[in-house]
């Protein structure tokens, strides 16, 4: 089944479910194949995006695998696109899905620096007949540290300790001219602290600064690699909406 999403750009986000299949017993194996099997067209093409391999475990229990490529079409100077390839263990079946679109750096479906359809559509998959295993307290274990995201112009950080408090501080640049050869460089700093809980893949962040007003967020966690599963990352993934603007964002963070 093919599901098409048309964003505000005009870019199509093409997600496609396949049928069940029998599982092989190795899920990157099993991912590796479902990537060949989709796009047995195409040719891995260098794009500005690393190709990678991710995993982890659902709030439901599930296992997952996901590889992800830069692909042409074989054959001629085509643009080069970017495909991934999911796979979910549900017992001795397998679920799969697979994707296309742009180079994440200018793709507004699956994108890096503008809009990504991924987080949501994964937050509501469910697997009909699938008995949902309990993963707070697992979430929760794998939560507790310190996990920082960093860009050119903005850093946050959370530490989030096993007796269900949190503290977080975050920092954004913004540069102003004041003359041809004067540039004026301000830092906003933000720091806050409260307490957090799990329930599924929902994160519930209560602000001592406002008790009355809980924040709340999904969440998951994964681990990549970028070289072919010889390492692998620690990351955290919480979408929030943001009290500026009111719009859903996404931020990675790695653990330290």
């Amino acid at each position: 089944m093919l599901l098409m999403i048309v964003v505000q750009t005009g870019e199509k986000c093409n997600i496609t479910l396949w049928p069940m299949r029998a599982s092989g017993g190795n899920l990157q194996n099993d991912a590796i194949n479902l990537f060949s099997e989709v796009f047995k067209s195409f040719v891995p093409k260098q794009s500005s995006t690393s190709q990678s391999m991710i995993k982890g475990v659902s709030s439901r229990g599930w296992e997952y695998f996901i590889i992800k490529q830069g692909i042409g079409l074989a054959g001629g100077d085509y643009q080069t696109m970017f495909g991934f390839a999911f796979v979910a263990k549900l017992g001795n079946v397998l679920a799969a899905i697979s994707g296309i679109s742009k180079d994440p750096l200018v793709s507004s479906c699956f994108g890096l620096m503008l809009t990504d359809v991924w987080p949501k559509f994964f937050y509501s998959l469910q697997f009909k007949n699938w008995q949902s295993q309990e993963q707070d307290k697992e979430i929760t274990k794998r939560m507790t540290g310190v996990w920082i995201s960093a860009t050119a112009t903005a850093g946050d950080r959370f530490v989030f300790a096993p007796n269900g408090r949190f503290a977080g501080a975050s920092a954004a640049q913004r540069y102003y001219a004041t003359s041809t050869n004067e540039l004026l460089t301000v830092t906003d700093a933000y720091f806050g602290d409260g307490a957090y809980s799990i329930k599924g893949n929902q994160i519930i962040l209560v602000h001592d600064n406002n008790k009355g007003n809980p924040e709340t967020g999904f969440i998951r966690i994964e681990q990549e690699s970028k070289d072919g599963g010889r390492t692998w990352l620690e990351k955290l993934y919480l979408l929030r909406k943001s009290v500026v603007a009111g719009a859903e964002y996404e931020v990675g963070y790695d653990k330290q």
